[in-house]
């Protein structure tokens, strides 16, 4: 059985925000889940492979974009 291996982000925070980290998430390949409530938007990216070293790399690479867009944001 080939070993399987998981990361789930989830953020939550300003709308506008949360649909631009979407559409990155999308961008690098992944399928991520917005939701909004009374509290606000939440974003869930699950990030699986079958190699740990290769999950650590697309799950940096997600962070660092997302990063990016943050301090846009802010800035």
């Amino acid at each position: 059985m080939a070993e399987i291996h998981t990361m789930t982000l989830r953020w939550s925070g300003d709308g506008a925000l949360a649909e631009a980290m979407a559409a990155c998430a999308v961008e690098l390949g992944h399928a991520p889940s917005l939701t909004q409530d009374e509290a606000g938007h939440t974003l869930t990216v699950e990030v699986v492979d079958t190699d740990l070293q290769a999950l650590r790399d697309r799950v940096d690479d997600l962070l660092v974009a997302m990063s990016a867009l943050e301090e846009q944001h802010e800035g």
